[in-house]
């Protein structure tokens, strides 16, 4: 479509068609369309990785709930009590 030229000229220029529009302006239209639909499998495709990507996140969301309902949140505490351990720390080396 950006073309200012002819593809393949020796034979589009050379039909020698009278009626319709030029080869250059077919080329521009036939670009045109050839990039609209090549558009529309990639646009279908996006939907769908992203409605899979979003229920993907909602069965890892689901199942961490699951463990940490297990668990009491055991991780959760253990990540807190070593922030706490790291503050402290952090907090002694400064005086």
């Amino acid at each position: 479509m950006m073309q200012s030229g002819l593809m393949v000229a020796e034979w589009f220029g050379a039909m020698g068609r009278t009626w319709g529009a030029t080869p250059l302006e077919d080329q521009y239209t036939g670009g045109g369309i050839a990039w609209s639909i090549g558009e529309i499998p990639t646009l279908i495709l996006a939907i769908t990785v992203t409605i899979q990507w979003s229920r993907s996140d909602d069965r890892e969301t689901k199942r961490r709930d699951r463990h940490a309902d297990r668990t009491g949140d055991a991780e959760l505490d253990e990540y807190n009590a070593r922030l706490l351990d790291l503050a402290a720390r952090d907090a002694r080396s400064r005086r």
